[in-house]
């Protein structure tokens, strides 16, 4: 351990040549003026921002700082450097609502030619997680499945 505690950087893995297999690690500078407070067991997803299918952007949700555990969702796109709040976080339980509770150590995948991402399980404040979400990146809606 290095003793820093979590940590709320960036870094991209740029593939410099594919006939020569090298690559390098590249800090990224955020152009936005969000700063996203560190976090530990979040999840991050490649997602399209277009009627592209190829991913240009990553979406993160929750995990926990040294606080709470968050539900916060924030979408990252790769062409600006940017980073954008999609939805805010609830210190509420999601009681009745297809909005997940807050959560860490989840599993995250994208669907749908990446414009949904479904997460499942987790761990929150002293319980493990059984259930299943779907954010449509378009929509910006929750459902539960």
């Amino acid at each position: 351990s290095s003793g820093q505690g979590d940590l709320g950087d960036l870094w991209m893995l740029r593939c410099d040549s594919a006939a020569t297999g090298t690559a390098s690690w590249e800090l990224v500078a955020p152009s936005s003026e969000h700063t996203l407070i560190a976090r530990a067991a979040a999840t991050l997803s490649p997602v399209s921002l277009s009627d592209s299918a190829h991913p240009v952007g990553l979406l993160l949700f929750g995990g926990h700082d040294d606080v709470s555990y968050l539900s916060n969702v924030w979408l990252f796109d790769a062409r600006t450097a940017a980073w954008t709040m999609l939805l805010r976080h609830s210190a509420q339980a999601a009681v009745a609502s297809v909005r997940p509770d807050a959560r860490g150590g989840h599993s995250a995948i994208t669907h749908n030619s990446s414009s949904e991402v479904v997460i499942f399980g987790g761990l929150a404040v002293d319980n493990f997680l059984n259930d299943v979400h779907s954010l449509s990146v378009r929509t910006r809606q929750w459902t539960r499945h």
